[in-house]
């Protein structure tokens, strides 16, 4: 059977494993540093190849063969890469694809982190940044783009309040202006949206979260076609954001069981969505699967088999039903990051965001009493219990 043809959970399970190497089932950890070359004439060839597998683990490593084999399959991308974060990842397109004084456009409610990075190279190197407000709104895309823009990127779903943008139109718009685009799949994952196949240049994302799946490892992706990846593999080899081999392993493991953890956690995320609607407690419910979601119709054409297991909610009462809220858990972890097979959920306002100035929040969509939720794959009835605590501790019971 052609592995083109193979489902996503197959391609997960069996992808790759030519960069194995040995008769081993599961493929062993090349814990180490430097590979021994058979003769001289292998280390020039080596040092003139692009990510030699067995040279110098900065370079390559056959942990990172097998891994980026996987997650380039699974994106239905030429090519992918692995780095020691998401924001390595990030940064290493940045870093290969703009100079100082280019053009970016990106949404103005994105994760904090990219947002600061952007903001970094807008004051350290003269970035040029329009930030859209509606990412729903093409004409704003449009409008924003200009002869100097040399990237567009999106993130869709957004963190924290899963705004949805058109990756399609983006895509359309990038390769009319001659622009690259670049989109975070972080939330998404490839198992619901593969933005290479939707004409987007390169598809990112922070692989400690779902590729991984279970808040081991820290690791970043970048899957786009074969040129691209070569370029961010000059960048990795010149800046050094290596992944060690053993993290590798563990992201290699995690992608096995991709496809049931976050299908699992999506239908979670779906039914307790719809349930929180209904909660008089609850002002609001961002969750793309939801009719009522302003993003719902694009997200259900880009988004296949599911919206994902992220959802985020907002409290009737504010800053401290939000802190007794988190605090009255039991079954839901209260932690940063997400995507493991355990549901976590923050305080944007007392946590990640405490010092973040009010009308930043505002343009996030961050107020006082919203909850970002990372529905794990635990039973739906032990979480719906454990939120019902929270409400009652909140001064929120019915």
């Amino acid at each position: 059977m052609d592995p083109h043809e193979w489902g996503l959970s197959t391609t997960a399970i069996h992808a790759g494993r030519k960069h194995n190497g040995t008769r081993s089932v599961t493929t062993p950890i090349f814990q180490t540093s430097v590979f021994e070359l058979k003769e001289n004439a292998e280390g020039a060839e080596f040092a003139a190849a692009v990510e030699p597998p067995q040279f110098y683990t900065r370079w390559g490593n056959p942990n990172f063969s097998e891994v980026q084999a996987v997650v380039a399959s699974l994106e239905k991308a030429e090519r992918a890469l692995i780095t020691s974060s998401g924001m390595s990842a990030f940064a290493t397109v940045f870093e290969t694809f703009l100079k100082p004084g280019d053009h970016v456009v990106a949404p103005a409610a994105i994760y904090l982190g990219t947002e600061q990075l952007l903001r970094r190279w807008e004051t350290q190197k003269g970035l040029r940044i329009t930030w859209v407000q509606n990412t729903l709104d093409a004409a704003e895309w449009e409008a924003a783009v200009t002869d100097g823009t040399r990237l567009i990127f999106a993130e869709t779903p957004s963190n924290p309040t899963l705004s949805i943008t058109d990756l399609a139109m983006v895509a359309d718009l990038g390769r009319r202006r001659g622009v690259r685009t670049v989109a975070d799949n972080t939330f998404a994952t490839p198992i619901f949206t593969r933005p290479v196949e939707l004409g987007i240049d390169l598809s990112v994302s922070s692989a400690t979260k779902y590729l991984g799946g279970h808040s081991d490892l820290v690791a970043g992706v970048i899957a786009g076609s074969e040129a691209d990846i070569a370029a961010c593999w000059g960048t990795t080899k010149i800046t050094g954001p290596t992944v060690d081999p053993f993290s590798a392993w563990l992201l290699h493991r995690g992608l096995k069981t991709l496809c049931l953890r976050v299908r699992r956690a999506a239908d979670n995320a779906q039914s307790l969505a719809a349930w929180l609607l209904w909660q008089s407690q609850v002002v609001r419910v961002d969750y793309p699967g939801n009719r009522e979601h302003p993003g719902h119709a694009v997200a259900a054409r880009q988004m296949t088999g599911g919206f994902g297991a992220m959802l985020s909610f907002e409290l009737a009462g504010g800053l401290a039903a939000g802190q007794r809220f988190c605090e009255a858990l039991s079954v839901i972890t209260r932690a940063v990051s997400l995507g493991g097979v355990e549901s976590l959920i923050q305080h944007p306002a007392s946590m990640s965001h405490l010092r973040t100035p009010p009308e930043v929040k505002a343009r996030l969509g961050i107020s006082d009493g919203l909850l970002r939720f990372s529905v794990g794959i635990e039973d739906e009835a032990d979480l719906k219990a454990d939120l019902e605590a929270g409400f009652q501790a909140a001064g929120l019971a019915r």
